[in-house]
């Protein structure tokens, strides 16, 4: 195998996970995809780290259309016309089906996509351009403070509605870090009233 067959162009990239240039030359700036510049000065991504993140993107896009099945009992392509677009981000799954549950009690017909972890949760938001975000703050590999920072960033998908998820106290969250102060902030275990009128408020 010759090194061209071993990378990929930033328009490859794009085009393969559905998201725009913009963003693919934003995770190569960030260490997110590995790359380097041709001597004619254009960017070609790395192969495995590309094909590593399309095998992510594969799965995740299987793991939503289940989990959204499971979790409320019919697919989102059966949700009314136009209807808000929600992403999710857990690393755990229970979390990730009560939440599902609790967007539906909230917006019924609201379009979701699921994913395991924050890298995968930035494809999606990429992707969909979601109208609320909700994002559990500690995960493995990326957490929700950089997720959240990465959202903030991108104007051009910055949902109406953010909202962080934590386990922690209020106390043992700050050790961690700051979260701004668009994010709306909501511990587990879920009280489901103040869940869903989070979401109404959007």
């Amino acid at each position: 195998m010759n090194e061209a067959a071993r990378s990929y162009s930033t328009v490859d990239v794009a085009r393969r996970l559905g998201v725009s240039l913009q963003t693919v030359q934003r995770w190569v700036d960030s260490g997110r995809l590995k790359a380097w510049k041709t001597p004619g000065g254009h960017r070609r991504i790395d192969g495995r780290s590309a094909e590593l993140l399309f095998e992510q993107h594969e799965q995740t896009m299987g793991a939503s259309a289940a989990a959204v099945d499971a979790a409320v009992g019919m697919p989102a392509r059966a949700a009314a016309p136009r209807p808000l677009r929600v992403v999710i981000v857990d690393d755990d799954p229970l979390d990730r089906e009560l939440i599902a549950m609790l967007v539906q009690v909230a917006l019924p017909g609201a379009q979701l996509q699921v994913a395991g972890n924050g890298f995968q949760g930035l494809v999606m938001i990429a992707r969909h351009a979601p109208d609320i975000v909700i994002t559990d703050v500690h995960m493995p590999h990326m957490d929700g403070f950089e997720l959240i920072r990465n959202v903030l960033a991108d104007a051009a998908t910055r949902p109406r509605l953010l909202v962080a998820v934590s386990a922690k106290s209020p106390k043992e969250l700050a050790e961690y870090g700051q979260l701004p102060t668009e994010v709306t902030l909501i511990h587990k275990p879920f009280e489901r009233e103040a869940f869903v009128a989070a979401l109404r408020q959007r």
